[in-house]
């Protein structure tokens, strides 16, 4: 097995078996937007996918948010045309455009506790009339040509899936195998954590486990402990004591100014940290 490290995503390709596996667990973002080091272009996968040469089936595992309409499209389109076996395996999350990308397997593979989900897709305008009815007019394209992916797989009429996206429709493993977006459910698995990502903050309807699942996370987590200063002081003084350190700085808790012949107080735990330091 031979295994290449990429900067956004990895890449593995067993030259025994003639078959690579790629991770795309990350949001899909352009280029120039890439936040964090999980964060993939279409540009860096092209050039990667490239890189494998010629393989006879490709693993696509995903755990992603989505991202941008565009990249995601590219990526869909770069993985059907390619001539191997795409065996799509969804192992926490395909939201938004990750699911477009899902549809590229010839085979999806989802846990019953994996997550997909579907929306329309979204995006901003600033301008006159003209121009906002332009981003309309690009939102309805993008949103056609997501449709037409999912059509690849599911047999749902364009008017349902057309309400599924509409309403954010999040699905399990069974249930996006019965509605047609997964060809295989598997046994669950242990579903992989997501980093925080602003994707996920433009989502409507995250389903109730989810939220659970993150804020038992939170809870289990152990507390910070703070720095217990009076218990480091008294360490301090009891360590010092013992070795006759505090007695030798008795004399100096009054220190005299010769200059002003002003009297003034020494911090006996300066000195004594001071002490240790000597």
């Amino acid at each position: 097995m031979t295994k290449r490290k990429f900067s956004c995503f990895n890449f593995k390709k067993d030259t025994e078996s003639n078959t690579a596996e790629i991770d795309i667990y990350g949001d899909i973002v352009a280029d120039g937007y890439q936040w964090y080091e999980s964060d993939i272009t279409s540009f860096d996968f092209k050039k990667d996918l490239d890189a494998l040469g010629d393989v006879s089936k490709i693993y696509v595992n995903i755990n992603s948010n989505g991202g941008f309409v565009y990249e995601g499209q590219a990526i869909y389109n770069q993985l059907v045309r390619h001539p191997a076996q795409i065996h799509v395996r969804i192992d926490g999350m395909a939201a938004s455009i990750a699911s477009v990308i899902a549809m590229a397997g010839d085979i999806i593979e989802m846990p019953a506790n994996a997550q997909m989900m579907i929306h329309e897709p979204a995006g901003g305008a600033f301008g006159n009339k003209s121009d906002l009815e332009s981003a309309i007019r690009a939102l309805d394209a993008s949103k056609q040509s997501i449709i037409a992916a999912y059509k690849t797989h599911t047999t749902l009429e364009v008017s349902e899936i057309e309400s599924m996206m509409a309403e954010e429709k999040w699905m399990s493993g069974q249930e996006a195998y019965e509605l047609g977006f997964a060809t295989l459910v598997t046994n669950p698995l242990q579903q992989v954590a997501l980093a925080k990502s602003p994707v996920t903050n433009t989502f409507r309807n995250v389903p109730e486990n989810l939220v659970r699942e993150e804020q038992t996370k939170s809870k289990s987590e152990p507390a910070k402990q703070s720095l217990d200063i009076d218990a480091l002081t008294m360490a301090v003084a009891a360590k010092l004591q013992d070795s006759n350190v505090l007695r030798s700085l008795e004399p100096s808790n009054k220190a005299t100014n010769k200059t002003t012949n002003k009297t003034t107080k020494a911090s006996p735990l300066f000195d004594a940290f001071k002490a240790l330091s000597e």
